[in-house]
């Protein structure tokens, strides 16, 4: 092995995989690489389980899904003449299942580094398939074609110089093992990711690799995946190269229009180096694993040169949105986002991309939606729009995307006047009908049938006849969306569905409920930003009319807050309740200072909306167990596959709501 090269010019790819797809999946990795050769790259880091897509599941259990992986393994490797590459794969060894990177330099595999931390909890349950590897373990791989070594590896290539592997979750562990191979001598680790989107994430990550960085004085090389290979799901494309603390290159995010994206750099390996040599922690440390007292990794030689020319990459400046850069420059959007703008134009995104690889990957036409001329089907309709319009498709919108508004005697011009103006922001083909003739058609026949008729003065008959409006909606824009051979949108949200505000197979309608991980406050002030930031007239004429399902008589004035409880109120105790797991008295201290002022200073008023809140929501669970397939944006969710897993029968918090009204009753009473 000759010396370390000064400077070596790496990538990291982020590709649009989709689960089984193996021709597909294998096409894009090896499209990554031509191109990674193409800029002189000699080593590139594909994502992780990007041969089979990450989100396989059970299909893992199937004997034919590492098979084939394996296969499109032995084929790419015939792409790597005069690189390494990495690429991600399940794998089967001694019985059990691991997800692995397969380390591959000129047509050859050299090693496989299975991954350490599982990530396991919320969305992720990947110990329910793989076992995660033992630090420091070093054993042999075998299959036809020959052996490897498996386990904890420190990698040397001439014109690259050493380097680790460590997988997604690894890096995010304060026990990484790319601290135990930096120390062995590494100067660049790899991350293969398979990182989902969510709210805020991005910059956690950039902070991630960027310490890393620092903290272990190498180059840290970050990829994942983008879009959605098999729904819920969205990736966002996070890419990075960082050195020393400071981002050599960052990648776009939310590519629409291409399924490979690449992001490069040449690191400066010497200044590496030097940087080592000078710090005396970093020599002490050395000691400790000299001394076994730190895991000392196997180490692996990969034959071959894999020289690369270049000046080394330069320091980025500090822009937190760089990742966003692409859509003011494509004029995807009307002005560069301030960072006001970024977590709106950020939700807006990874919503309209779930459903542009909705729409892709299962082939269907088109859309259809019925709008209320209310928050939550604006909000669809305008991800529908953009949906299509950041992948070049703005001109087939009317041809794709259909809207819908059903009027009955208790609809009113302005949600009329509101439906009909977003459909025109979107670019829909909009129908206009009036279902009232049905309704009492409806009536007359649960007459005829029972002798009974329903009637808004009974307080008993409130109930149905809501839901009658309701699910004949559903059941004419069902009609709708099957003549035009379209998927239909389910539009609730993530407050409504928490305490089952929503009418089943009304409102709830749809195979994809876009907007069910979006609470109603975020649902408005995503409006609001909207009607000014893209200009769309109907988002503010929606934003100004009080929310209501307008399924009582007009001289109700039927509003939903005044149904359930403030959205504000709603959606903190929502957040606190399922993501913090608080019961009800604790529940009570964590946000009565924020809400005391809403209530007058009155605690036993809140008190009866925390009642309110979680008896609902307990017995909504039944609701939620049917609700369509819906993406995660949040940092958490209702969705009880993935998500929050609730009994859907049980005691609904007697107890602890008779302590919480004890506890109430025992604060100190303040005149208001």
């Amino acid at each position: 092995m000759s010396m370390s090269p000064d400077t070596v010019h790496v990538a990291v790819a982020t590709l649009n995989q989709t689960v089984g797809d193996w021709s597909g999946n294998l096409d894009r990795a090896r499209e990554a690489i031509r191109r990674a050769r193409e800029l002189g790259v000699t080593f590139l880091v594909l994502p992780e389980m990007c041969l089979s897509g990450y989100s396989i599941e059970d299909r893992l259990l199937m004997r034919g899904t590492v098979k084939r992986s394996w296969a499109a393994l032995e084929a790419l490797q015939q792409d790597t003449v005069g690189m390494v590459v990495l690429a991600g794969l399940p794998i089967r060894h001694r019985d059990v299942l691991y997800n692995a990177v397969a380390v591959l330099a000129n047509q050859q595999l050299h090693a496989l580094v299975p991954k350490e931390h599982l990530a396991n909890g919320d969305v992720h349950y990947e110990n329910r398939w793989f076992s995660g590897w033992p630090r420091g373990v070093v054993e042999t791989y075998r299959w036809e074609g020959g052996e490897v070594p498996l386990g904890t590896l420190l990698f040397e290539a001439e014109g690259i110089g050493p380097f680790g592997v460590e997988i997604c979750e690894d890096g995010w562990q304060a026990n990484r093992p790319g601290s135990d191979i930096a120390l062995a001598g590494a100067t660049l680790i790899a991350n293969p990711s398979a990182s989902w989107f969510a709210m805020h994430k991005q910059a956690i990550r950039r902070q991630l690799v960027q310490h890393v960085s620092r903290q272990d004085r190498v180059a840290y090389l970050y990829t994942s995946l983008i879009g959605c290979d098999a729904t819920r799901l969205v990736f966002d494309g996070a890419a990075f190269i960082a050195q020393e603390g400071s981002l050599l290159a960052e990648g776009a995010r939310f590519g629409f229009t291409d399924e490979v994206y690449l992001t490069d750099a040449v690191v400066d390996l010497a200044s590496l180096r030097r940087q080592r040599e000078a710090h005396g922690a970093w020599r002490q440390q050395v000691e400790r694993q000299q001394r076994g007292e730190r895991c000392q990794p196997q180490r692996v030689v990969i034959e071959g040169v894999f020289s690369s020319a270049g000046t080394a990459s330069k320091p980025l400046p500090d822009d937190p949105d760089r990742s966003l850069h692409w859509l003011h420059e494509t004029q995807r959007i009307p002005t560069a986002p301030t960072p006001d703008d970024v977590p709106f134009l950020e939700l807006e995104l990874a919503l309209a991309l779930g459903l542009h690889e909705y729409r892709k990957k299962t082939g269907v036409s088109g859309f259809c939606l019925a709008l209320s001329g209310g928050r939550d089907s604006a909000m669809v309709a305008y991800l529908v729009r953009q949906s299509l319009h950041y992948a070049g498709e703005t001109a087939q919108i009317a041809d794709r995307f259909d809207t819908a508004y059903m009027a009955t005697e208790n609809s009113g011009d302005a949600t009329r006047n509101a439906a009909r103006q977003v459909s025109a922001d979107a670019g829909a083909t909009h129908h206009e009908v009036n279902i009232q003739a049905a309704v009492d058609q409806h009536l007359g026949i649960f007459e005829d049938m029972t002798g009974r008729t329903l009637s808004w003065e009974n307080d008993a008959d409130d109930l149905p006849l809501q839901n009658l409006q309701a699910r004949l909606r559903g059941s004419m824009i069902w009609m709708l969306a099957n003549t035009k051979g379209r998927l239909l949108l389910a539009t609730s949200n993530k407050s409504e569905a928490a305490v089952g505000y929503t009418t089943m197979d009304g409102d709830t309608s749809g195979g994809l409920a876009p907007i069910a991980d979006v609470p109603k406050t975020l649902v408005t002030r995503w409006l609001n930003w909207a009607g000014t930031f893209h200009g769309w007239r109907g988002a503010q004429r929606v934003s100004e009319m009080p929310a209501t399902a307008e399924l009582r008589p007009p001289d109700e004035s039927q509003t939903d807050e005044d149904d359930l409880m403030p959205f504000a109120v709603l959606d903190r105790l929502m957040h606190h309740f399922v993501a913090l797991g608080q019961e009800p008295v604790a529940l009570f201290d964590a946000t009565w200072p924020d809400v005391s002022a809403h209530y007058h200073n009155q605690p036993k008023a809140f008190a009866v909306d925390i009642r309110k809140f979680i008896t609902l929501l307990c017995r909504a669970q039944w609701k939620r167990e049917r609700f369509a397939i819906s993406f995660r944006v949040g940092n958490f969710d209702l969705d009880p596959r993935n998500g929050f897993r609730f009994p859907p029968v049980q005691q609904p918090f007697t107890h602890e709501l008779e302590d919480l009204d004890a506890y109430v009753a025992s604060l100190p009473h303040k005149e208001t």
